[in-house]
Parts: C-alpha cells; structure tokens; sequence
C-alpha cells in the first residue's frame, strides 16, 4: 500500500506528557494505519506517569531526546554533546551568527549528533513553539521534509507566545506545507495572522469513543451528587471559579453533593488554601495527578464533569478538552464554559451546559437546575455521544490525517478541498 511508504517525523517541545495523550494517540493512530514514524523530542518527558500506548507501541525506543534532565537542560545538552563538539559536521553548528538560538541552546548540535534519519516525507510539530524550532532545523539543513505545524491553544493564544513569535510565526506560516488547527476559531486565528486560508486544514483532537463505556449516570437522591473535573491547576482550566461555585451552591441546596478535583499543577496548594478558607473541606476533594485507571474509576461514580474554563491574564486559552470528549462518551453530563473551540463541541442546552467564562454564580446556577431535575438529561446524554462519534471520533480524525499525507507525499503544493 502507498501509505506504507510515507515517513513522518513528530517534533515535539516535551514527549511524552500525560496531559498530551492526544499527542500519543495520533502517533498511534498513524502508525495502525502504515504510517512510517521517528520521534525528535527537546525535552525528555514524564516516564513516573507513563501512558500505558508508549510501551505497546514501543514509543520510547522511537524516540531521540535532545535534554534528558529537564532543570538543568543546558548543563544535560552540553553533557551529553562531550567530545563531539570535536567533530567538524558537529562544531559547525555551533555558529551562533547563523543558525541563532536553536545553535546557543545547542539542540541544533544535539540534534547532528543523535539524529537516527534526517530526511521524512513530512514533519508534524505540535504547537506552534516546535513549528518554530522545526522550521529553524529545517533551515539549518539538519532534517527535512515538509512541515505540518499543529496549532492548539496557548502556542496561538498566549501573549508571550505571540509577541515572543510574531516574526517567526509568519515565515513560519509561508515555509510550512500546511498548518493544521485543531478548532475552526484556531482556523479563524490563523487567517488573521497572516497565514493562507488554502494552506490550512482543521484536524480535530478526536477521541475513540468504543473505549468508554456510556451508560445513564442517573442522578440518585439518596447519595451524594458527584461533580468532577480533571485538568491540571494553572488559571485557564478556571478551578478557583469551580471552587467559589461550590460555595454558593452549598448555600442554595440542602442536597448533598461532593467535588472531586483530579490534577496537579502549580495552582495545587493555592487551590487546597481556597477551600479552607470557603470551609469546603468536607466537599472538595483533592485527588492529584492519577493514572488512566484511577481517572476511569473516579469518572464512572460522577453524576457531572465540570471544566469552567476561562482565558488566562496573560491570553493562555485551552484548544477543546479532550477531557469533556471522554466524559461526553461516558455518559457524564458536562458543564463548561462559552470559551475558545468548546461550543464546536457542546451546544447549550443540546449535548450539555456552557456558562459565561468567570462566572462562579452561573456555574452555581447551572447546577443546580440540573441537580433539581429541570432538564432531559437522558437526551442531552445521546446527543453528546452521537457528536464525540461523529465529528470528534478519533478514527475519523486520523483517517483524514493519514489521507492527507498519502495523498500529498509528492505534492508540492498541499491539496485540502477533498480532505474536509
């Protein structure tokens, strides 16, 4: 078959990250379906939380980490670089002139040193930050092949990013293939940077939802209402506003209700303080970081998964939660927030609830209709699962990746129209 052929290279900031398993599902995805793959990493990644798909795939032998310690990465780079720096096709990178950052943080020389190929069909970089450090190898003559840049949310929202990037992103925009948005407001965001509308195809973060079991979380009057959210602390995921809505809900309901919280973070304690000072000990709930079997376990006993999420003081957005996929295929109802690519996922009222960014009274309120009964949870329940099927199946989503690379592994010019 063709696409045995192609060869794809994933160039990735930090591999791999248990808040990233998008990242590793696709690789997978790919792979199934022939997809010739070879990893290049900056940073090593999280091996205490491992995904158990890096082991059955066998994507750590896959991998070349440029930094094996992630504090002290210059140290562990210039280490691990040793007596190559002696080499000719190794010290010539090191001219800091040309090849700027990527030769003084010396991944560029790394990268010579521990590459295992240097030339792939396509180079698939997800975020636009690893676009950017692709580009520049890319430039330098290191590695080749035709750059994919995967946009998902902070790397095109967050102010530093942009202003850190602006330059960069629009050469980026015109030295890549095609640029591949996992949201049409990432799509919309795009255009108006600069980049060209016929150059970008909108490939979802899907997930495959035969690997959750959907059934109807009724809601059982005589325990406790369970609430849910999993993400990391940091402020776009909006867990103080979840915090503060607890509060007021206990005031507005005698039912009894829990919320569990499942994630690390640097918010972590700053939250926990939040709860003792609102006296919501005996309500909250702080699980950590767990694996994918203690987050199935903990999902399969919720009546709702919330995610308020919001946009960050310095512009830091989510893309659209894999999260809310994965509850919407179990059978959770979901609650979130008009924000970013989310009601692509959720319409208000039809697949779930969306409250205004911010709003700890309007999360309050939401749920507390939906404890009282006041809606068909049942069909609201279908409807989110008919959508995760169809517009968000992981397998549709991999299908259109892989037709694309299949169908321009000899293109000069990348051909979308039939692909959407």
């Amino acid at each position: 078959m063709g696409n045995q052929q192609v060869t794809v290279l994933y160039f990735l900031n930090r591999f791999p990250l248990p808040s990233e398993t998008f990242v590793i599902d696709q690789i997978c995805g790919l792979l199934d379906r022939g997809i010739d793959i070879e990893i290049i990493s900056l940073i090593k990644g999280d091996y205490k939380n491992l995904h158990e798909k890096v082991i059955e795939y066998g994507l750590d032998k896959k991998t070349t980490y440029l930094s094996e310690d992630t504090n002290r990465k210059f140290i562990s780079r210039a280490t691990s670089l040793g007596l190559s720096l002696f080499n000719p096709r190794i010290f010539k990178y090191l001219n800091w002139s040309k090849y700027g950052s990527v030769s003084k943080n010396l991944l560029l020389p790394l990268l010579e040193k521990k590459k295992q190929k240097s030339e792939f069909d396509f180079i698939i970089a997800h975020f636009g930050t690893a676009g950017v450090t692709a580009m520049k190898m890319i430039d330098a003559g290191s590695i080749k092949g035709k750059l994919l840049p995967v946009f998902h949310g902070a790397d095109i929202s967050k102010k530093k990013n942009l202003e850190a990037h602006e330059l960069e992103y629009r050469e980026l925009f015109k030295k890549s293939f095609a640029l591949l948005p996992i949201s049409e407001l990432w799509k919309r965001k795009l255009i108006a940077l600069g980049a060209e509308k016929n150059k970008i195809m909108v490939n979802r973060m899907g997930i495959d939802s035969s690997r959750f079991n959907f059934f109807e979380h009724d809601i059982n009057e005589d325990q406790s209402f369970r609430i849910v959210t999993v993400g990391r602390m940091v402020e776009k995921k909006g867990i103080d506003d979840a915090i503060e809505a607890m509060s007021r809900l206990k005031q507005k309901t005698s039912k009894n209700f829990v919320y569990e919280i499942v994630g690390g973070g640097p918010l972590f304690e700053k939250m926990k303080q939040k709860v003792k000072r609102l006296q919501l000990s005996n309500i909250v709930k702080f699980h950590g970081v767990q694996t994918q079997k203690g987050v199935k376990k903990l999902l399969s006993k919720a009546d709702i998964f919330l995610l308020p999420s919001k946009t960050a003081a310095d512009g830091d957005m989510e893309g659209i939660p894999v999260s809310l996929m994965e509850s919407m295929s179990s059978g959770i109802v979901t609650v979130s927030t008009f924000h970013s690519g989310i009601p692509e996922l959720i319409v208000h009222e039809k697949e779930g609830f969306l409250v205004p960014e911010r709003s700890p009274e309007d999360i309050a309120e939401q749920l507390f209709r939906i404890i009282n009964n006041q809606y068909d949870l049942s069909t609201i329940r279908k409807n989110a699962l008919e959508k995760v099927q169809g517009e968000f199946n992981q397998n549709q989503t991999y299908e259109q990746l892989n037709a694309f690379l299949v169908a321009n592994k000899s293109q000069s010019s990348p051909s979308i129209q039939n692909l959407l």
